[in-house]
């Protein structure tokens, strides 16, 4: 074989191929390794308290899906979808930390004030689907963990009450 027939290569290419061979393989999107769940909600029709069933005149094909996506600077970012909601009422939606109801002034079994460092958002509904997210100070581990909690959407055509359950569209616990 006649080498000497053979182009000779450029340095200069051949270390910008190398570079460039290099750049592209270490490249790796760090949100590849971020966790992420959701948690879908139905009304509430006796699931978590049997006694206490959605009454009100709210359409009874309303859902909710919770879903948490993990940050990288530990936080979580907590997003909510509504659907079927009804058209200009406002959806208040929080998490109410689980609490002994022996120490809570009505005797619920969580803080009936919610938890605005994980959620605590309003969303007008538009008789669709709607979303509203937060950033949640707690991990993602702490959030699908050990914090417990309750979920709550409260029912906008009625009078807003973190005590009667009846009026709670969706009531469960938080991301389980």
């Amino acid at each position: 074989m006649n080498f000497s027939r053979l182009p000779l290569l450029n340095f200069g290419t051949i270390a910008l191929g190398l570079v460039m061979m290099f750049a592209l393989t270490s490249c790796g999107d760090d949100d590849d390794d971020l966790a992420s769940m959701s948690f879908d909600y139905a009304l509430h029709t006796g699931q978590t308290v049997p006694s206490a069933a959605y009454s009100g005149t709210h359409p009874t094909d309303f859902s909710a899906t919770l879903k948490l996506d993990e940050m990288d600077n530990g936080n979580t970012m907590v997003t909510v979808t509504l659907d079927n909601t009804v058209d200009g009422e406002t959806y208040n939606i929080h998490s109410h930390d689980a609490a002994d109801a022996a120490t809570t002034p009505n005797g619920t079994p969580y803080n009936e004030t919610p938890n605005m460092s994980v959620f605590a958002q309003s969303v007008a509904g538009d008789g669709g689907t709607v979303s509203v997210s937060q950033e949640a100070t707690m991990s993602f581990v702490d959030l699908t963990t050990t914090y417990e909690a309750f979920f709550v959407v409260h029912d906008p055509t009625q009078d807003l009450s973190t005590v009667d359950i009846s009026t709670y569209l969706v009531v469960g616990s938080f991301a389980r």
